[in-house]
């Protein structure tokens, strides 16, 4: 298992409303893997003289994972995709903050997301570059967040409000 530093500055921040629709997306994909995508804003805060960067969920969009497996997930149908993308810019003036997916036990990334993050990070669509991986334990429904940012893998807080962002 890679030693992954948990970085304080940077935070993803959901409602109780989103963190239930990802409930309900992994319930529903369940024994298999469940995927979606998480957007909203990110805002630079100033704090103590110190930058943090806020990644605010607004809207999750539930992908049925073209890879039926517990243990994998893959979203495939670029149509979908690219549907789901262009109403989340022109119609809520939102972007990607986080991909998605829940594990069998657990919320650490494998080997496969350690890899994805990289390819995703790297493939040269803005829309990808340092995307959060929120992992959810099908379990206990516990939510981590993981992110490569300056081509280093780092956790990251997650908080969960109890009114909207």
């Amino acid at each position: 298992m890679r030693i992954i530093k948990f970085e304080k500055d940077i935070k993803l921040i959901l409602n109780q409303l989103l963190l239930n629709q990802l409930i309900v997306c992994v319930k529903n994909a369940s024994p298999n893997e469940a995927c979606g995508l998480l957007f909203g804003e990110v805002k630079e805060i100033v704090h103590n003289g110190e930058y943090q960067y806020h990644f605010r969920g607004k809207k999750f969009s539930c992908i049925e994972s073209n890879q039926k497996s517990p243990v994998a997930f893959l979203m495939k149908n670029l149509e979908e995709l690219n549907r789901i993308f262009q109403e989340a810019f022109q119609k809520d003036n939102l972007r990607l903050i986080s991909i998605f997916h829940s594990h069998p036990g657990g919320t650490y990334p494998s080997e496969t997301d350690f890899t994805n993050m990289r390819f995703l990070d790297n493939c040269g669509n803005k829309a990808f570059k340092n995307q959060i991986w929120a992992i959810m334990n099908v379990r206990n429904m516990k939510l981590n967040g993981y992110i490569l940012f300056n081509n280093e893998f780092m956790q990251i807080e997650v908080k969960i409000k109890n009114s909207k962002t």
